[in-house]
């Protein structure tokens, strides 16, 4: 660090929050936004992610998921075409055994939002805790 002077703040090195998650973290992160979208393209039916979703927090995940299917209109079962496509994924790993990620989606018709989620490690798989479609 740089010292602190008149007019000078003392610079710190980041957070370990900010440190790159490791392979397996940045894995689940990705597989569980594939199957997000994969539901929200109509690929997958809904019921899949509750099994990738902490009990506790399985009914709000899907409040957020049906906030999601609500930008996207209705699903054409058939298109060979994903009309949601994963733009950006930001993970990082605050912690051993949780992952946090942020997440930038197209949608049809050039839309995009944002979404931001937390996995957590627990009996050996990976959980969604928190997922909010901002």
């Amino acid at each position: 660090p740089t010292p602190a002077g008149p007019g000078r703040r003392a610079s710190c090195p980041p957070p370990a929050a900010l440190a790159t998650a490791t392979p397996e973290a940045t894995r689940a992160a990705h597989r569980f936004v594939r199957t997000f979208l994969e539901i929200l393209n109509g690929y997958r039916p809904p019921g899949q992610l509750r099994p990738l979703s902490d009990p506790a927090a399985a009914s709000a995940v899907a409040a957020e998921l049906t906030r999601a299917a609500q930008r996207v209109g209705p699903v054409r079962r058939r298109s060979t075409r994903p009309s949601v496509q994963l733009r950006r994924l930001r993970v990082c790993e605050p912690r051993t055994g949780a992952v946090e990620a942020a997440v930038v989606v197209a949608g049809p018709a050039g839309s995009s939002w944002a979404m931001a989620l937390r996995l957590e490690h627990r009996r050996g798989s990976w959980f969604c805790t928190t997922l909010q479609v901002l």
